[in-house]
């Protein structure tokens, strides 16, 4: 217990930073000189770096939770059927995104203390998804990307 008291508000603060880093680093793609499909673009693909980071983040933890004693089992993905996997191969079988992403892992559960950390780096995840969202849009409301295109069109 000890151990996910110290380990979560960690996670959360060090991908909290992650991502505010990676915000802060796509706000100069608004000031360039690019079409504003290419910038649009560019952040999009910038957003989803900073995602697939933050799920390595959370899959280095996993690895190494799993060796603490008494920190509970990783699920196993079925996708080999007839073979006994390791130790070491289960955190690369376990769903990360579907953690992060709070889409949930259907049949698959884990045991122990994996189970909360498992919900709270859904719920971290889907903070950091609708921040991204979120920034998305007032990117795009700064670069006036919906603008009618003249004077007649717009809706007054």
């Amino acid at each position: 217990m000890m151990v996910l008291i110290i380990l979560f508000p960690f996670l959360l603060v060090l991908t909290v930073t992650v991502h505010y880093g990676f915000l802060t680093r796509l706000m100069a793609i608004l000031d360039t000189g690019w079409a504003q499909s290419i910038k649009l673009i560019a952040i999009i693909c910038g957003l989803f770096v900073a995602h697939v980071v933050e799920v390595v983040v959370y899959a280095f933890v996993y690895y190494f939770a799993h060796l603490i004693p008494g920190f509970g089992e990783l699920p196993v993905s079925t996708a080999r059927i007839n073979t006994v996997p390791d130790k070491g191969e289960q955190w690369r079988r376990s769903p990360m995104m579907l953690r992060y992403s709070s889409l949930g892992a259907g049949d698959l559960s884990a045991s122990g203390w994996f189970k909360i950390l498992y919900g709270l780096e859904a719920i971290n995840g889907l903070v950091l998804i609708t921040w991204s969202a979120s920034f998305s849009l007032l990117a795009m409301n700064r670069m006036k990307f919906c603008q009618p295109c003249s004077e007649s069109d717009s809706i007054e």
